[in-house]
């Protein structure tokens, strides 16, 4: 039972939600003022989970993966490379519209923390899911927004969820929260705020 939950709580949580909360709730909950507000939220859902989820079940079909989650630890590499591709594209095409700044830097630490993780992945898995959402609990203390606590609950779901579904070791889901955190911090404060 314990495992169900888990594996809901995994689907829920799945990090390309994440970042489309993220987006979605920056976007449309906190900037009353932005121009362009459903351009800039379509451009940053195309990039960062539609071509993604395009390439996933493109290189399943391709048998280049044996499931969606891309489990096993190499075949990660490939749907992160098309994923980072992707964010490039994205943070591109944003910082030509002139989006806000803070959109432009979320899509940019995608883009950075995906490379970083592609580059773990190398050598040994990480839980994307907690670094999914330590990012996005970054963001919200960075932004000062009332929901940070709400999200730190939603980090403690999400990594208990990678333990109980026997997905991560407990060191890869600490190592996810700590590169996310780290990660976003620096990339947020030194270059977007």
């Amino acid at each position: 039972m314990l495992n169900n939950i888990g594996s809901i709580l995994s689907y829920i949580l799945h990090p390309m939600i994440v970042s489309t909360f993220t987006f979605w709730f920056i976007i449309y909950q906190t900037m009353s003022t932005i121009d362009n507000r459903d351009l800039i939220f379509f451009l940053s859902f195309f990039f960062s989970t539609v071509l993604p989820v395009v390439a996933v079940l493109y290189l399943k079909n391709q048998g280049l993966i044996k499931d969606l989650d891309a489990s096993n630890r190499k075949e990660r590499l490939l749907p992160m490379a098309f994923g980072a591709l992707f964010f490039l594209i994205g943070f591109i095409i944003l910082r030509k519209i002139n989006s806000p700044i803070i959109i432009q830097g979320i899509m940019f630490c995608s883009l950075i923390n995906t490379i970083i993780v592609w580059l773990i992945t190398n050598h040994w898995k990480i839980s994307i899911h907690t670094l999914s959402v330590s990012s996005g609990v970054t963001i919200f203390w960075l932004l000062d927004y009332k929901y940070f606590f709400p999200m730190l609950l939603i980090l403690s779901l999400t990594a208990v969820s990678r333990l109980i579904t026997n997905s991560h070791t407990l060191s890869q889901t600490i190592a996810g929260i700590i590169i996310g955190i780290i990660s976003t911090y620096a990339q947020l404060v030194l270059l977007f705020i």
